[in-house]
């Protein structure tokens, strides 16, 4: 058996690489099978339409990301969103072949060579711990999304950086891993910082292990990295000052620079300190997600995994919780309080961990088990359990033959005359048409735009850049009299609103006139028609469109929020029709 103690600062499991491959090519397949051909009902369209377009997202503004995506767009294979699906997919197997590989090199019996299992035992515990692995359903979820690509990434980094720390720990005099976790740390700021900021203790930490190696040259070097890695965020401005699209706050100065980064849009939302019960809910979704998401009884397993760990290595244990705790951490105690549902997406980035800590007690189980072939039983056990767990997370999550997100897109721009200009309430309603309009080029005699940005200058901006007779158009810098201006352009430029208004609705009512129904959207129009010439526009829209919920709208729990509210755009058309 080779010795796990070796030169060489490469990943390598150590069977054949062809089995490993067609390993690897299996689980690809099975992604593939469940992957999304086009567009899901989160904020893909806007992540899509970013990449290709070389946009701005929504803050941070995910710079790497944009860079990145826009790459991997240019791959001539389906369309724009399933290439990044694809992408995410592909994150998905590197960050698993990273942690199968740090798991390998914690094999501490391999360093008691009198209580070693046959090779080929610790080969199937970690083709069995790959299926648990992909089988979580926030990974697996991730894994078939564009949006997805954002907390893949980070679960990559994450991956990384513990291979990373376990090659140096093997490795002590080799500098290259701080090195590269610097300059990764870096680069994954440039995409989450939110995430990648809980780093810091964990890096802290892995700096005073090498603290008699620092020197004032090394701490340039590092810098240096470190400036290297965030400077993506230069895209920001840059690409700002082209007028791209989408382009959120139009970062062309300081200011504006610091309210896209800073990511002010949410401030007043994520709170330090948090009521009782925002805590107690986020306790929940997490022991939700940890209990129910994998594997049953596999987050007992990793927990074990943390006790076996530290009495075999304290400084490694204690490295990776530097890393894990502080992430959980934030995870629980900062979000957006309506955004719990999110926290399996959030947690991604720690799976590799617990699969990694899973390794750790089951590889124990293993050693103490009399004779080889009981471990190989164990671990085949464990193979055919996360077989059948995944079998259910696939059926859950399968959108091989999911197209709502662009249909409903298609259908809202269908519905509009010539230069109409639709302002949008939601995320659910502006995310498709972003992707329609940047990423398929659909529409482009539209003018359309999230409301929220006519509440700033560089929104007023854009919408009337859109169209040559809209930069005439005079208003003050008050939401309530952009809407008014805009009511008042004419036949030229008809203003329609999203079927979404819950945000808004106060500021709409006070408007002259009414908002009328017109299939998915309200029309603004001054005086108010009979209600019959309502209910003859909407099924002449109607005939029109292919569409979905037609059985009216009813709460799927086995539906994400995305597409409930999708689902509740189509249902509401009928609304009028039964007044």
């Amino acid at each position: 058996m080779p010795s796990n103690e070796k030169s060489g600062f490469r990943p390598s499991l150590e069977l054949s690489p062809w089995v490993w491959a067609v390993y690897f090519l299996l689980l690809w397949q099975i992604l593939l099978r469940a992957q999304n051909p086009g567009l899901m009902s989160d904020d893909s369209g806007e992540m899509a339409a970013a990449a290709y377009n070389l946009g701005l997202a929504h803050p941070p503004g995910y710079p790497f990301f944009g860079l990145m995506g826009h790459l991997v767009v240019l791959i001539p294979v389906g369309t724009m969103a399933f290439r990044l699906n694809l992408f995410s997919a592909a994150l998905t197997l590197f960050s698993l072949f990273l942690t199968l590989d740090a798991a390998r090199n914690l094999d501490f019996s391999r360093r008691n060579p009198g209580r070693a299992t046959a090779d080929w035992a610790q080969e199937v515990l970690l083709a069995a711990l790959g299926v648990v692995f992909i089988s979580f359903r926030g990974v697996f979820a991730q894994s078939l999304t564009a949006k997805g690509c954002v907390y893949t990434l980070t679960l990559f980094w994450a991956t990384a950086a513990v291979w990373l720390y376990v090659f140096q720990q093997r490795h002590p005099e080799d500098d290259r891993p701080w090195w590269a976790i610097c300059l990764l740390w870096a680069v994954g700021l440039a995409n989450h910082w939110q995430t990648m900021v809980l780093w810091v203790p964990f890096l802290t930490f892995w700096s005073l292990q090498r603290r008699q190696q620092r020197r004032g040259k090394k701490l340039l070097l590092g810098s240096t990295l470190v400036f290297i890695g965030i400077s993506p965020y230069l895209y920001l401005p840059f690409r700002a000052r082209l007028d791209c699209e989408p382009c959120w706050g139009y970062p062309i100065n300081l200011p504006l620079f610091d309210w896209v980064v800073s990511r002010q849009l949410v401030a007043g939302v994520e709170h330090w300190i948090q009521t009782g019960a925002f805590y107690l809910e986020s306790a929940k979704e997490i022991a939700r997600a940890g209990f129910m998401d994998w594997l049953p009884g596999f987050m007992i397993v990793s927990l074990i995994g943390v006790v076996v760990l530290r009495k075999k290595d304290r400084s490694l244990v204690y490295g990776f919780l530097a890393l894990f705790l502080p992430v959980l951490m934030g995870v629980f105690a900062v979000h957006e309080e309506y955004n719990t549902h999110l926290i399996p997406c959030y947690l991604v980035s720690l799976s590799g961990l617990a699969v990694l800590f899973g390794f750790v007690a089951l590889r124990s189980l293993q050693t103490s088990l009399p004779h080889p072939q009981e471990a190989v039983i164990l671990a085949g056990l464990l193979g055919l359990a996360a077989g059948v767990w995944l079998a259910h997370v696939f059926q859950a999550e399968d959108k091989s033959r999911y197209t709502l997100a662009e249909d409903f897109g298609t259908n809202v721009l269908m519905g509009l005359p010539r230069g109409a200009v639709l302002l949008a309430d939601g995320d659910h309603y502006v995310m498709p048409i972003w992707y329609e309009r940047y990423a398929q080029g659909k529409r482009p005699d539209v003018v359309f735009e999230p409301s929220v940005f006519l509440y700033h200058g560089w929104g007023w901006k854009q919408l009337i850049d859109q169209s040559a007779d809209l930069k005439p158009v005079e208003s003050s810098p008050l939401f309530q009299e952009r809407l008014d201006a805009l009511a008042r352009v004419g036949p030229a430029h008809p203003l329609f609103y999203s079927l979404g208004r819950e945000f808004l609705e106060p500021a709409l009512e006070k408007m002259p006139g009414a908002w009328v129904p017109r299939g998915l959207v309200y029309a603004w129009e001054l005086h108010r028609p009979f209600p019959l010439e309502v209910s003859r526009r909407v099924f002449q829209v109607l005939g029109k469109e292919r569409l979905r919920g037609w059985e009216g709208f009813q709460m799927d729990l086995r539906r994400d929020l995305s597409t409930e509210q999708i689902y509740r755009y189509y249902a509401e058309q009928l609304s009028v029709l039964k007044q």
